[in-house]
């Protein structure tokens, strides 16, 4: 089974091209700039961004939006053999939700303490205690495209504080 890491650099950076341009839509929508998207290969099967603000739901991350919506599209909750492409390091929910959908591997962007950085509320733990003695845990890549990613959320955090529109 050909996983992200074994993609090209290249190959990588277009997938979270993807997951970007989806944080822009939900940005442009008034929520935060976290978008996802879910590939299985190099097929992207379901794409999407955070909606917790324009839905009510505090639920409604870009990670688990891509998951319903890629179950729905391939008829199945098991997701074996997909990548997660996030902007934003997955939270401890999104975290378990990739886990449960049996994702083998998350790639993110910007890390949850670039987040926090900007909110002052996201609720984290090391990776290595979220998924302690779990043989079956996720390949965790971090770091692609983070300039991108990071440069969005201090975007959003400004207009948050009305220093920019």
């Amino acid at each position: 089974m050909k996983v992200a890491a074994d993609l090209a650099p290249a190959v990588r950076e277009q997938f979270m091209r993807v997951a970007l341009t989806m944080a822009e839509r939900g940005m442009a929508a008034g929520g935060p700039p976290v978008g996802a998207c879910l590939v299985r290969g190099t097929e992207v099967v379901a794409s999407g961004h955070n909606a917790v603000i324009s839905d009510l739901d505090v639920t409604a991350h870009a990670e688990v939006a891509v998951i319903r919506s890629a179950c729905r599209e391939l008829r199945t909750l098991d997701l074996a053999g997909c990548a997660l492409f996030v902007t934003v390091e997955p939270c401890l929910m999104c975290l378990a939700a990739s886990y449960y959908a049996g994702i083998n591997e998350i790639c993110y962007g910007a890390s949850l303490e670039d987040m926090q950085a900007v909110t002052g509320a996201e609720l984290s733990a090391p990776v290595s205690q979220v998924f302690a003695d779990q043989p079956d845990a996720p390949r965790i890549t971090g770091g692609i495209l983070d300039a991108d990613c990071r440069a969005l959320l201090e975007t959003w955090g400004m207009r948050q504080s009305g220093r920019v529109r």
